[in-house]
């Protein structure tokens, strides 16, 4: 009895780990990257509807910080989404909360970035271009909620 016990014990504590690691995804979620002028942090990551039920809209909630002693703009423009397989996911501009405003020297302001995604996405990455055509200066990992 007790190795019947031991046996399925040994098994249960397999089975528990392993399934654990299914699902290895380590969000970037609050991690503050950017540059010396400005610090984004994501926040908080939310999945609504869209009209079509192939899509969704993501909401990424950002907190940004100006570093410097001038007043620095930011925008919801400023951020792109991408995929695993490098499938660009554009910002979605419908939304009157969406980031894009001055951040006076010193403050913290929060804002919100919108993407529209396929249903199915699961993870992305989501980078910060100080200016539209320029390369990327941050980058995170963003795990979507069902």
């Amino acid at each position: 009895m007790k190795k019947i016990f031991l046996t399925l014990f040994a098994a249960l504590l397999v089975a528990v780990s392993l399934t654990g690691c299914g699902n290895n995804t380590n969000s970037d979620l609050n991690k503050a990257l950017g540059t010396k002028a400005i610090t984004i942090t994501p926040t908080k990551v939310t999945r609504e509807k869209a009209v079509s039920d192939r899509k969704a809209i993501l909401q990424v909630q950002v907190k940004v910080k100006n570093n410097t002693k001038k007043a620095v703009g930011i925008g919801a423009g400023n951020f792109q989404l991408k995929d695993d397989d490098g499938h660009a996911y554009e910002m979605y501009g419908m939304k009157s909360d969406s980031l894009g405003q001055e951040v006076k020297p010193g403050d913290t302001v929060k804002g919100n970035i919108y993407f529209e995604v396929p249903a199915s996405l699961t993870k992305g990455w989501m980078n910060y271009a100080v200016s539209l055509g320029q390369e990327p200066v941050a980058e995170w990992l963003l795990v979507c909620p069902e």
